[in-house]
C-alpha cells in the first residue's frame, strides 16, 4: 500500500511550518554589504566569496580528466 500526500506551501509558509527563522534582511543586507565592496574596487571578497566553489570546480575536473585518462587507457589496453 502506497499513500501519497501532496503540501502546497511557499518558502515562507514551510518556514513559519518548521520554525525556521526568517533569514531574508539578513541575506538582502549582506548582498547590499557585498555589492559596495565591490563597487569601492574590493576584489579581495570576491575571491573569499568565490574560492570554495573554485577549488570544488578544480576538483571536480581533475577527477573528470582522470576517468577519461582511465578510459582512454583501458581502451588502448584491450584493443591491442
Amino acid at each position: 500500500m502506497k499513500i501519497s500526500i501532496d503540501i502546497d506551501l511557499s518558502p515562507s509558509e514551510a518556514r513559519e511550518l518548521l520554525g525556521w527563522p526568517d533569514m531574508t534582511k539578513i541575506h538582502e543586507a549582506s548582498i547590499a554589504m557585498f555589492t559596495e565592496q565591490m563597487k569601492n574596487g574590493n576584489q579581495e571578497a570576491m575571491m573569499t566569496m568565490l574560492k570554495p566553489y573554485l577549488d570544488g570546480s578544480q576538483q571536480a575536473f581533475s577527477f573528470y580528466q582522470k576517468m577519461m585518462e582511465g578510459i582512454a587507457t583501458g581502451a588502448a589496453t584491450t584493443k591491442k
